[in-house]
């Protein structure tokens, strides 16, 4: 009896297990060319708890350089209107990064800034994944 019911108990672990999976999601692979003054996002909404990841490299102008944010929806509307915000992620002035960030459930934007720059377009070469359980 002891030994059905272990089986029948790993049997249900393996089946519950199975039944539990992550689900990644591609928020952006390519190139993303950000205009001089401006900004492009991306939004994007997660069920559960997860995590975001990726990488970036920008090209263009003098100091090849891109801001990279990761913000929920509140501190988006804020940032966009020049505020100071709290973020999930933000790379600063940079070349190249890599973007790792975990978020609760909800909605957020992931955002190539080129705000600080006058004159210069930039390309950024980037993927970045969002994986949620």
């Amino acid at each position: 009896m002891k030994n059905e019911l272990l089986f029948i108990a790993i049997i249900l672990g393996i089946a519950i297990s199975g039944c539990v999976s992550n689900k990644t999601e591609t928020i952006v692979d390519g190139v993303v060319t950000v205009e001089a003054g401006k900004y492009v996002d991306y939004k994007f909404s997660v069920p559960s708890q997860a995590s975001i990841s990726g990488n970036f490299t920008a090209s263009g102008g003098s100091g090849n350089d891109i801001r990279v944010l990761i913000l929920d929806e509140t501190s988006y509307i804020n940032w966009i209107n020049g505020h100071n915000v709290s973020t999930y992620y933000d790379s600063g002035q940079i070349t190249t990064g890599s973007i790792t960030a975990s978020v609760p459930k909800g909605s957020y934007y992931l955002v190539y800034s080129n705000t600080f720059s006058i004159a210069s377009t930039k390309n950024v070469k980037t993927k970045v994944d969002v994986t949620s359980s």
